[in-house]
């Protein structure tokens, strides 16, 4: 699978208690039968919802769209690796060309200089959001927004600063996350879950 390289971020899905956890790794090494992940510093406080057997869902971010997937963990992280399952028949793509997928597009309004403008997503998570823009910001530009979701699941207020601009797609823009509500946290992860269980 072209769309996996090593050092891509995944984003990694599961449960605890009566929360949803998303947890971002990148891909150390792939194999024909499964992924090497290597996880964030602060994976010991989820480690006992990470055992062998344990199954999670994932979702990898390309150019092309999503790649969305259910996988089994095979090694813990208190082994020499993390590794999960690949199951290439299960992979879905959902290109960023696919009418389902542009359904699924979330708007994001953002206020700068007391105007306010709406942007597309093409990559969101609870720690940044990725959008495209041909307002020109700047690094370390701070702003207040708000995140539409689609099919009503709510509305996600935030201030962010500008983290990143695509040195060749100079109208792609990362923005980390400074303030949001947990319940807007909350609120988004959901979200992000099922769009990742049942895309339709």
């Amino acid at each position: 699978m072209d769309l996996f390289t090593e050092g891509q971020k995944i984003t990694l899905f599961f449960q605890k208690d009566t929360n949803l956890v998303e947890m971002t790794c990148s891909l150390e090494k792939l194999y024909e039968d499964r992924i090497e992940l290597q996880l964030p510093q602060y994976f010991m406080r989820y480690v006992n919802y990470l055992q062998v057997g344990m199954s999670i869902t994932a979702k990898a971010f390309t150019k092309l769209g999503t790649v969305d997937f259910n996988s089994i963990i095979i090694t813990s992280p208190l082994e020499d690796c993390f590794s999960i399952e690949l199951d290439y028949n299960s992979l879905r793509l959902n290109s960023n060309n696919d009418d389902v997928n542009i359904k699924a597009i979330e708007t994001v309004e953002i206020v700068k200089d007391d105007n306010e403008f709406k942007f597309k997503t093409f990559e969101i998570s609870t720690e940044y959001i990725k959008f495209t823009s041909d307002t020109k910001f700047v690094l370390d530009e701070e702003f207040n927004g708000t995140i539409i979701l689609p099919k009503n699941y709510g509305i996600i207020d935030f201030k962010a600063v500008i983290s990143d601009i695509d040195p060749i797609y100079n109208n792609e823009y990362t923005a980390k996350y400074i303030t949001m509500t947990e319940q807007c946290r909350q609120d988004l992860l959901y979200y992000m879950y099922i769009y990742s269980k049942d895309i339709d």
